[in-house]
């Protein structure tokens, strides 16, 4: 801006002393409409060059204006944001330190930005239900959004008694015009409180409604399945729906897996192998401590035969030898996938089998990878 005024008051220059040096002093005449204006070259030269002057000044002072205007205007929501966030931080301490009657004191003098509230609310109804004030958590459970309402499940459950929370979700949810979000709730609190046979019958609205992203179906499919023996995890895999057990099977491999009885699921586990799903039977594997393993062992075994150096079929050995007490063979296989990769997708089995072997560097190696 400042050169191209240069520029007009170089040329406004020119055109007033050009007259004077011919010796001419010429004018200027401007006609619009019925109105004429005339004068000098010099006169309409230097009200050219105030003209410039003034708009300049003008952008200046504006430009001055709005950029004052926008500091000042950052630094206000910039110090509004920071002091949010020093009451988020210390109300996550006081979490931390389990000091309620701080977290309380806290968050309810102060803010927090508007993605946090939900969090914010849940944090005060769980100081409340510490400090022994039912009523008052669940007027803060109440305020929150409809998104996260389900998922303080716990919450809902402490600050009521566990008939009232059932009897009251399950007049909710056996209405047609059921929310996702109240389906949601009822099939955590059902799971929670063991009605398995419930939370089956209503898995397929669960579907239809899409009331569970995949990681609230993982977490839903493994409580199902948690805590019970071979012919209780059969009943509970025959009660779900066709369509649903198949995508459940793998969660129920799982806790097979996991309560030692491997040897009753080996050839499914078999089927896993030759189809090359891999991934799959090293996540069912991961559970395993204990049990039979001597059939899908060998079958390891051939399969790698083909594919030495495939890193999630020796990962699964290493896993069976480790449930065998065979530490030594574990870490070996250990050295070997770690020769081709650097992170493990279950670390700490790893680190079980190098500090049983008395190899610590290995397992903090292992450890600042993961």
């Amino acid at each position: 801006m400042a050169r191209l005024l240069i520029v007009f008051i170089v040329i406004a220059a020119v055109a007033a002393i050009a007259p004077w040096l011919i010796d001419e002093k010429g004018y200027v005449l401007i006609a619009f409409g019925q109105w004429t204006v005339e004068g000098s070259i010099v006169s309409f030269t230097i009200l050219t060059a105030l003209a410039l002057f003034l708009g300049y000044l003008i952008y200046s002072l504006v430009r001055y204006g709005w950029g004052s205007y926008r500091n000042l205007r950052h630094g206000f929501f910039a110090r509004a944001k920071e002091r949010k966030q020093a009451v988020l931080e210390q109300a996550i301490w006081a979490l931390i330190n389990d000091d309620m009657e701080q977290l309380q004191h806290t968050l309810s003098k102060g803010k927090v930005e508007d993605h946090w509230q939900d969090f914010a609310l849940a944090m005060r109804a769980k100081a409340s239900l510490r400090q022994d004030k039912p009523d008052l958590a669940l007027n803060l459970l109440d305020e929150l959004s409809d998104t996260n309402r389900a998922k303080p499940a716990a919450l809902w459950l402490e600050s009521h008694s566990d008939a009232e929370v059932l009897a009251t979700l399950r007049q909710q949810c056996n209405r047609k015009k059921a929310t996702s979000q109240q389906l949601n709730l009822y099939a955590q609190v059902l799971l929670r409180l063991r009605k398995y046979s419930e939370f089956a019958e209503l898995v397929p609205r669960l579907v239809k409604s899409q009331s569970l992203n995949e990681y609230q179906w993982d977490w839903a499919l493994r409580q199902y399945f948690q805590g019970a023996d071979k012919t209780q995890l059969d009943k509970r895999q025959s009660e779900l729906p066709k369509h649903i057990r198949e995508a459940a099977h793998t969660h129920y491999l799982r806790a097979v897996v996991r309560i030692g009885d491997i040897a009753s699921v080996t050839d499914a586990l078999k089927k896993l192998l030759k189809r090359g799903e891999y991934s799959q039977l090293l996540s069912i594997l991961s559970e395993i401590e204990q049990g039979d393993v001597e059939a899908l062992q060998k079958a390891l075994q051939q399969e790698l035969k083909k594919q030495p150096d495939e890193a999630e079929m020796l990962l699964c050995l290493a896993y069976l030898a480790q449930s065998q007490g065979e530490h030594d063979l574990a870490s070996r296989i250990f050295d070997k996938v770690l020769a081709q990769q650097q992170t493990l997708p279950h670390p700490q089995r790893a680190m079980r089998s190098y500090r049983a072997t008395q190899q610590a560097e290995k397992a903090l190696l292992v450890l600042d990878h993961s």
